[in-house]
């Protein structure tokens, strides 16, 4: 193999790419004049390939240029490089990294890449193509398609390039090999593995591997600010550190930046504390933030908190467990090996299970990141390589919300409910419900609840206290049967029947116990239902939570957004429900968003016995119930629509209007598709699940978003009578 077409095909295609340059191989006449390398490092190198006719620039305006300091990608390096070792570019009909499918210009040469060993992409399965390629990754890339080894005679070693890093022992091989070198900074040799390679040290690289079979090579010497060339391999670290889509700047020296306290907001939040609160006042403020490897100021830091919308833009999307505000961090386009982000989330109840996640803005997914919990001084800390938006999530209410779309025949569906209805007692429910309807439709309901006849009998015996006197009741239920606890609640709660499935004893809790005085405690009655489930509830058993009330809460307390998280995480879905014009139903409505559940708005009392039975046919997941007749079971209507990203999608299951929620003329089923089964790998739920490998129902087929008009459906004429979507 001529080695020499080998250097001329890989710098035609490093020199073509992306910019307009062109290349010759083989001219004869003398080496063109560049415009743009008359005092650059890389002029001898640049004209020698140019005098061998391998490369000559691009004419604009009467002058010819090589446009030296442009950066390359990644992909464009993978192209360069396969063809610089005579192989044959090779497309797959299967795409071995998620961001370069089928049909990617790039995905020859990557997937050629990919079987000859010199690239592996990263832990999530991507390969990053446009990213800039670092000098770290294309030391590695080049060790690896030429399969050099270390000439022992010529070892080099430099000062931010130590033995554990990823890229140590392709970097030392490509300098023993003078085909990379450093630059002089404060008495130190310097590589800058992280900063993004240019042209310039593309063509150097290719330069210096000529001529060394050519036996011409003159000795590397760091004396100019010849920041030389890197190999690439998506594996290891870099992955674009810090690189963003805009280019990057650079300065000469890289640093280590430790931030924390004043001195963090003296300098990255200019004088003000860097925190945001999110819906629930869940605050979180950056604590500490350290750099290394950085190539920037101070000032290109930016560490913005922002409102959690700006990652789902729609209240009916909701992301599982998202705790606090969207995390944006960026430094200007300069570039870093590690960041390390610490976050002060005391204020949070349920800090204990927070996780931090990227959100990928490519591919719409999170991608889960280890993090550290200090419970002495109520912190989180992660580490990343690349700015973007992070995440705070928790992690207990994520793995609920895949729990809830598990698969009936998975092995794991428990088929009994424990239900907790939680019955607003206060004085308003005089004139709401004057008839004690709301008593009527709780009673009628557990005279009907699930139970298995095969099941063994035995004996249940309550005696139930209410306003000095005794209530006796005991018979016979089955052990696999549905069962209920009721809480009534004004200005304090109690439990006026702890899970029971014999009917009488249920009923004559409700008949006897509940009344209609006093101010109205929403989260009391909430949290001693909550109590419930923990102390007596069934394992072996879901859990419903169904909140009514008919107003706002008058107790004067701030309301406990956390519990509601904290006990969804449990395994608790809450479904809220207000009764007449004067409910509150924003407040309700956070409430089930929290609990992942539904809101359900009854006008009059006399719909109260329908409403409660909706609720609980559309929680079961042993049948198919659709109320709104939109063709997709009201069970993942009202706990969420998974979709791949582990978003929850929500619409209505009203009867009367629910079939087209954002009524665009086409139904929610339409829009959404039918779920399938899918089996939960690693990388869909944070680490340590106990998910991992069991089977879920996942919406993937979404053609457009039921709960928004604008969107656009296509291959599909809208009907008579539809609304045109706007896009």
């Amino acid at each position: 193999m001529d080695l020499k077409k080998f250097v001329a095909s890989a710098l035609i295609c490093c020199v073509s790419l992306s910019s307009g340059l062109t290349a010759a191989v083989g001219a004869e006449a003398g080496s063109p004049v560049f415009a743009d390398v008359n005092d650059h490092w890389s002029k001898a190198e640049t004209e020698y390939l140019a005098g061998k006719g391998i490369i000559d620039g691009v004419e604009l305006d009467g002058k010819r240029w090589i446009l030296p300091d442009r950066t390359v990608t990644r992909a464009e390096f993978v192209k360069m490089l396969v063809g610089a070792t005579g192989k044959k570019a090779a497309g797959s009909s299967t795409a071995a990294f998620k961001d370069v499918p089928v049909g990617h210009w790039a995905q020859p040469y990557i997937e050629t890449a990919k079987k000859e060993g010199w690239v592996d992409g990263y832990d999530n399965g991507s390969f990053q193509p446009d990213a800039q390629i670092t000098r770290a990754e294309l030391a590695t890339m080049l060790v690896r398609g030429y399969q050099l080894k270390e000439q022992t005679g010529n070892t080099v070693s430099f000062a931010d390039v130590p033995a554990d890093y990823w890229a140590y022992a392709s970097i030392r091989t490509a300098a023993s090999n003078k085909l990379i070198e450093g630059s002089m900074e404060n008495g130190q040799t310097v590589f800058k593995p992280v900063k993004s390679a240019t042209r310039a040290e593309s063509i150097a690289v290719i330069a210096r591997y000529l001529k060394a079979q050519e036996g011409t090579n003159p000795p590397v010497t760091p004396t100019q600010p010849t920041d030389n060339p890197s190999t690439t391999t998506p594996t290891e670290a870099a992955a674009g550190a810090g690189a963003s889509s805009g280019g990057s700047k650079h300065n000469n020296k890289a640093n280590t930046v430790s931030l924390n306290g004043q001195q963090l907001i003296d300098t990255v939040g200019n004088g003000n504390p860097i925190s945001g609160t999110d819906a629930q006042n869940n605050t979180v403020a950056l604590a500490g933030l350290n750099l290394s490897g950085y190539y920037g100021s101070l000032s290109d830091i930016h560490v913005e908190m922002q409102k959690q919308e700006t990652l789902t833009g729609s209240s009916t999307t909701v992301v599982p467990g998202l705790t606090g505000p969207v995390i944006e961090f960026n430094t200007n386009g300069n570039t870093f090996s590690n960041a390390t982000l610490t976050l002060n989330v005391g204020s949070i109840a349920t800090q204990q299970n927070l996780t931090a996640a990227y959100y990928n803005e490519t591919t719409k997914k999170f991608e889960f990141l280890s993090t550290a919990y200090n419970v002495a001084d109520g912190t989180v800390s992660f580490s990343t390589t690349h700015n973007s938006k992070y995440v705070l999530i928790d992690k207990t209410a994520w793995d609920q919300a895949w729990r809830n779309s598990l698969t009936v025949t998975s092995g794991v569906y428990k088929p009994y409910v424990d239900f907790a209805f939680i019955i607003d007692s206060s004085g308003s429910m005089m004139d709401t419900d004057p008839q004690n309807l709301r008593k009527k439709a709780v009673t009628d309901l557990v005279y009907g609840l699930n139970f298995n006849p095969n099941s063994e009998q035995v004996l249940e015996i309550r005696d139930i206290s209410v306003a000095n006197a005794v209530y006796h009741y005991e018979g016979s239920v089955y052990k696999e049967a549905d069962r209920a606890a009721v809480i009534d609640f004004d200005n304090s709660a109690r439990a006026v029947v702890t899970f029971s499935t014999y009917g009488p004893t249920v009923a004559a809790a409700v008949y006897y116990g509940i009344d209609s005085s006093g101010g109205t405690n929403i989260f009391a009655g909430l949290k001693l239902a909550y109590g419930q489930f923990e102390s007596a509830g069934d394992a072996n058993h879901r859990y419903i939570a169904v909140l009514l009330t008919d107003g706002e809460d008058t107790s004067g307390l701030a309301p406990d957004w956390n519990a509601i998280t904290a006990a969804y995480g449990k395994g608790v879905t809450l479904i809220t429900m207000g009764l007449g014009d004067s409910v509150n139903s924003g407040y309700l409505t956070q409430m089930a968003t929290l609990g992942g559940g539904q809101y359900f708005h009854v006008r009059t009392s006399e719909q109260l016995e329908a409403a409660f039975r909706t609720v609980v046919d559309t929680t079961r997941h042993d049948e198919f119930v659709d109320a709104d007749g939109d063709g997709i079971d009201d069970y993942y209507e009202v706990t969420g629509m998974l979709l791949e990203n582990g978003m929850l999608v929500k619409t209505s299951i009203d009867p009367n209007n629910g079939k087209d929620t954002d009524q665009d003329g086409f139904t929610d089923g339409e829009e959404m598709g039918q779920p399938v089964d899918v089996v939960i790998t690693e990388d869909m739920v944070p680490q340590g699940s106990d998910l991992v490998g069991k089977t879920v129902k996942m919406f993937k087929a979404m053609k457009s978003m039921p709960t928004d008009p604008r969107t656009r459906h296509k291959g599909k004429e809208l009907p008579k009578g539809g609304q045109k979507a706007q896009t």
